[in-house]
C-alpha cells in the first residue's frame, strides 16, 4: 500500500518556494506596472506553485502521478536555467558573473516560468500514462473474457451438444449432465457481468461487504474442495467492512485455492489488516514461490500466455475484480513462500451520517474536491485573522517583510499563501481524528483551534524569527507574541467552521454524493 504521504510533492513546493527568493526585489520599484507584472505576478505564480505542491504532498494522488509532476518540473527549471545561462554567455564579452546574474531578479522569473511549464508538462505526461495503463488494463480485459467464453462456454456447449444426441434409456446420466453444463454457461455469463463492470461504467455499484462474512463464505467453499486444508484467520479487528460487491468471496477463495494448489500448501494463512481507509486481506503459503509472471499478472494485470486457460486464469479474475473495486495487489516471494495481500478500500466505522467518505477524506490524503474546498477556507479564513491582528496593533503587511520589502499587496498574498499551506496540513491532521467523531462540526472547529495554537508556537514563535535573523533583523527566539496568539487561535477556528461548511454543503455537489457534515 502506498505511502499516505507523497514527498516527491514537496520538489515541486520546495522548487516553487525557493524561486520566489528572487521575485519580490522588483516591488522595491515605484513604477506601477513594473510592480505588478514583474514583481506581484511571478510571486503569486511561483507561490502558486509551491502551494500544488503541498496539494501534491498531502493530497489523494497516485504516487506515479506525483514523481512524474516534480521530475518534469525540475527538467523545467534547469532547462530555463541552461537556456538562460547560454543567453547571458552570448550576449557578454566577458566571462558570465554567476553573482551578478543571480542577482537579475528576471531570472528567477524565467525559472518559474520553466518550473510551472514542466509541472504542466509532467501532469499531461502522467495522463498520457495513465490512458496508456488503461488501454492496457482493457486488452488484458478483453482477453480474459475472450478465454473464459472460449474455455468455458464452448466446452459445456460442445458437452451439451454430445450429450443431447444420446439415447436418454440408455444414458440415463444425459439430463443431469446437460443441466449442470447448462449451469456452468448461466455462472460464466453472470461472472462476465462482473468483470465487464469497470468497462461499462457500471463500478460505481460497489456497496459495503462484510469482510468477515466474505471470507467465511470463502474458507466453507475451499473446505468442501480440499476436505484437507485448513485455513487460519489472524484478525486484526473482525468488525471490518469494504466497498466491493458479491463476487469478494471469489477473491478469497481463488488467492487461497492457488495457494494451496500451486503453493503446495495444505494449511495457507490469512491476515485481515485495516488503517483508517483501507482494509488489507493477506494470504500467505509456504510453497515455492508465485511465478514472476503471475507476480506482474496481479500487480499489474500484464498477460503472457494468452491461450492457456491453466496459467494464472483464475488470479486474472482476482485482478479484474479488485480494480473494479478500486483496490490494489502487492505480492511478496520469499525462500519461505508467497504472500499476496489484497488492499480494499474501507467503509467507515460506526453510524455516518453525511459525513466524509473514503473516497473524499483518506487518511492524510484528502480528494481534490476537499482540497478546493480547504483552499477557499484557507483564503476567508485568512481575513478574520488580519481583522484580529489589526485590532491588536499588527499588521498583515508586514508579513511582506520575510519576502523582501513591507508592502500591503505583497502582504496580503504571502499571508494567504501561509493560509493556505497550514490549512492543507490542517486537512490532514483533522483526518487523523477518531472516525467516529471526524463528521461532526465541533470536533473540525476543536482541531481547527488546536492546530492554530501548533502553528502559532511553531511557525509564528520559532521559525519566523529565526527567519527575520537570516534577513539580518533583530529578533527574539522564541517570540511567544499574544497578539499572534489570539490572531492564530481565530484563524484556527474560522478555518474549523469554514471547512465544515464547505464539506457539508459545497463536497457533495461537487462529488455527486449526498455526503457531508453532520452538526453536533
Amino acid at each position: 500500500m502506498r505511502s499516505r504521504l507523497n514527498y516527491s510533492g514537496l520538489v515541486v513546493a520546495g522548487l516553487g518556494f525557493f524561486l520566489t527568493r528572487f521575485t519580490v526585489t522588483l516591488a522595491l520599484y515605484e513604477n506601477p506596472v513594473r510592480f505588478y507584472l514583474a514583481g506581484v505576478v511571478p510571486l503569486a505564480i511561483g507561490l502558486g506553485l509551491a502551494t500544488f505542491g503541498v496539494a501534491l504532498t498531502v493530497g489523494d494522488f497516485r504516487p506515479e502521478v506525483v514523481r512524474t509532476t516534480a521530475m518534469w518540473s525540475v527538467i523545467g527549471f534547469l532547462a530555463m536555467l541552461v537556456l538562460v545561462v547560454l543567453t547571458l554567455i552570448g550576449s557578454t564579452d566577458a566571462a558570465v558573473d554567476l553573482e551578478s546574474a543571480r542577482s537579475q531578479t528576471y531570472l528567477s522569473n524565467f525559472l518559474i516560468g520553466g518550473s510551472v511549464g514542466g509541472t504542466l508538462t509532467g501532469l499531461y505526461a502522467s495522463r498520457n500514462r495513465r490512458q496508456r495503463s488503461e488501454l492496457r488494463q482493457q486488452t488484458n480485459r478483453l482477453v480474459t473474457l475472450n478465454r473464459l467464453l472460449r474455455h468455458e462456454v464452448l466446452n459445456a456447449v460442445t458437452a451439451i451438444r454430445g450429450y443431447a444426441s444420446l439415447d436418454p434409456e440408455r444414458n440415463p446420466e444425459r439430463q443431469s449432465v446437460i443441466d449442470d453444463q447448462a449451469r456452468d454457461i448461466e455462472e460464466t455469463i453472470e461472472e462476465v457481468k462482473y468483470l465487464t463492470e469497470k468497462s461499462s461504467g457500471a463500478g460505481e455499484s460497489r456497496t459495503p461487504r462484510d469482510i468477515g462474512e466474505s471470507l467465511e463464505q470463502s474458507i466453507q467453499t475451499i473446505s468442501a474442495q480440499y476436505p484437507e486444508t485448513d485455513v487460519s484467520v489472524e484478525w486484526s479487528s473482525e468488525d471490518l467492512s469494504a466497498y466491493a460487491n458479491e463476487r469478494l468471496p471469489l477473491v478469497f477463495t481463488q488467492l487461497l485455492e492457488n495457494a494451496i494448489v500451486h503453493g503446495d500448501d495444505p494449511s495457507p494463512t490469512v491476515e485481515v489488516d485495516a488503517t483508517p481507509t483501507t482494509v488489507t486481506v493477506s494470504v500467505r503459503d509456504e510453497g515455492g514461490g508465485l511465478p514472476e509472471n503471475q507476480q506482474s499478472l496481479l500487480e499489474t494485470g500484464d498477460i503472457e500466455e494468452f491461450d492457456n486457460p491453466n496459467v494464472g486464469f483464475g488470479l486474472n479474475i482476482v485482478r479484474l475484480l479488485v480494480e473494479n473495486y478500486g483496490g490494489d495487489i502487492e505480492t511478496v516471494v520469499s525462500g519461505s513462500g508467497t504472500t499476496v495481500t489484497v488492499g480494499l478500500p474501507r467503509v467507515p466505522t460506526g453510524e455516518i451520517n453525511e459525513g466524509p467518505t473514503t473516497a473524499d477524506l483518506t487518511g492524510v490524503a484528502p480528494a481534490v474536491p476537499h482540497l478546493l474546498v480547504t483552499f477557499v477556507s484557507a483564503i476567508i479564513a485568512g481575513i478574520p485573522y488580519a481583522i484580529a491582528s489589526e485590532l491588536l496593533g499588527g499588521s498583515v503587511s508586514g508579513i511582506g517583510i520575510f519576502y523582501g520589502t513591507v508592502d500591503p499587496v505583497i502582504g496580503w498574498l504571502t499571508h494567504e499563501f501561509h493560509s493556505i499551506v497550514f490549512a492543507f496540513m490542517y486537512v490532514g491532521v483533522l483526518s487523523l481524528t477518531l472516525e467516529r467523531y471526524r463528521d461532526t462540526v465541533r470536533i473540525y472547529e476543536i482541531t481547527g483551534v488546536l492546530w492554530g495554537l501548533v502553528v502559532w508556537v511553531v511557525a509564528a514563535s520559532f521559525i519566523a524569527p529565526v527567519w527575520l535573523r537570516l534577513l539580518g533583523i533583530p529578533a527574539g527566539v522564541p517570540d511567544f507574541s499574544g497578539r499572534l496568539l489570539v490572531s492564530h487561535l481565530v484563524w484556527g477556528l474560522s478555518l474549523g467552521a469554514l471547512t465544515s461548511f464547505g464539506y457539508r454543503y459545497v463536497t457533495p455537489r461537487l462529488t455527486g454524493r449526498g455526503a457531508g457534515v453532520r452538526s453536533p
